[in-house]
């Protein structure tokens, strides 16, 4: 049996269905590849409501058209929202995954967004803030959390199974980072870390390769640029993420700063990197590499006089100052 589109999807559809009512067979299909590819277009410029239309209005068309069903969801993901995620839950769930990994990528990530709202509820519901009807909150808390720990071992599964499909995905091995950690598994997502900066810093290597290749032009030049880009603000988010878990999981500030400064070696100029940086040599007493730290930091943040950031790195700053005094 068919599912049926849910009332907030089937509404949109409904004036597209009357119009393609009266068009040839080839007609149709010129129109949902059009749908398709604008579909697709507007992803990647992160316009999701108009994805999230184009689709739609194809489906209206083709309904168990695949590519538009998957890009549905990847819209409706990424518009956020717990009726949003529903909503790209329901999609996604329709699909077979063996014919595209990123079906079980993006049922992941949606299961993911899931299990962490379900969590944020549970904080809520544990604090007097968001409205239980359950006679018990606490007990209310630990059945949403227990929830979301389910969301997020069956997203675990699913980018498990995107891996299995395409291996290497850097995509794919960042689901694996968060939902190892969110799950508390924080071995494995160190390993996971590692993974996704093995393949970034090939990838980016052969990019600035490809960038020094004579006669590019200007259109293939962005292109490369943006990738180079892309893979490098992943290589930064994980080594981020890296550092925080070897601080704040093992009490490994050396590791940690080790992480840090492998994102300075590519991107010497984030404020916040020498902001963490400067924090983690104060803990393991290098005063006067903290006080480079924070000074290369005030120097690059945009954040005034007045930003608590910038209020606190005054703040180290003395006391380094004042550290040194005494040691000397």
């Amino acid at each position: 049996m068919k599912l049926q589109l849910p009332t907030a999807l089937l509404g949109c559809t409904l004036l597209a269905a009357c119009a393609s009512n009266s068009m040839s067979r080839e007609e149709k299909q010129r129109q949902v590849e059009i749908h398709i590819d604008s579909c697709a277009v507007n992803l990647s410029m992160g316009d999701y409501a108009r994805a999230e239309s184009q689709a739609l209005k194809g489906l209206a068309l083709d309904e168990d058209n695949f590519l538009l069903t998957l890009y549905l969801g990847r819209a409706l993901l990424n518009k956020g929202g717990i009726k949003n995620i529903e909503l790209a839950e329901y999609s996604l769930r329709k699909l077979d995954d063996d014919e595209d990994f990123r079906v079980s990528l993006s049922l992941g990530e949606v299961l993911e967004r899931k299990g962490l709202a379900y969590e944020q509820a549970a904080d809520g519901v544990e604090s007097g803030e968001r409205y239980t009807p359950a006679p018990d909150p606490a007990q209310r808390a630990e059945e949403l959390r227990v929830e979301a720990r389910g969301y997020y071992q069956e997203a675990q599964t699913l980018f498990s199974r995107s891996l299995d499909l395409q291996p290497n995905d850097t995509e794919v091995l960042n689901g694996l980072v968060r939902v190892s950690a969110l799950l508390g598994e924080f071995e494995d997502s160190l390993a996971w870390c590692q993974a996704v900066v093995n393949i970034t810093r090939s990838d980016r290597l052969f990019w600035r390769q490809q960038l020094e290749r004579p006669e590019i032009s200007p259109g293939e030049e962005q292109r490369m640029w943006n990738n180079v880009s892309k893979l490098r603000k992943l290589e930064q988010a994980v080594h981020l993420h890296a550092a925080a878990i070897l601080n704040n999981q093992f009490d490994r500030p050396e590791a940690a700063v080790e992480q840090l400064d492998a994102i300075l070696a590519f991107d010497a100029d984030i404020a916040k990197v020498h902001s963490q940086r400067a924090q983690l040599l104060v803990k393991l007493g290098r005063y006067e590499e903290a006080i480079a730290s924070l000074d290369r930091f005030l120097a690059l943040t945009d954040s005034q006089f007045e930003h608590p950031d910038v209020q606190r790195a005054w703040r180290i700053r003395r006391d380094c100052e004042a550290a040194l005094r005494l040691g000397s």
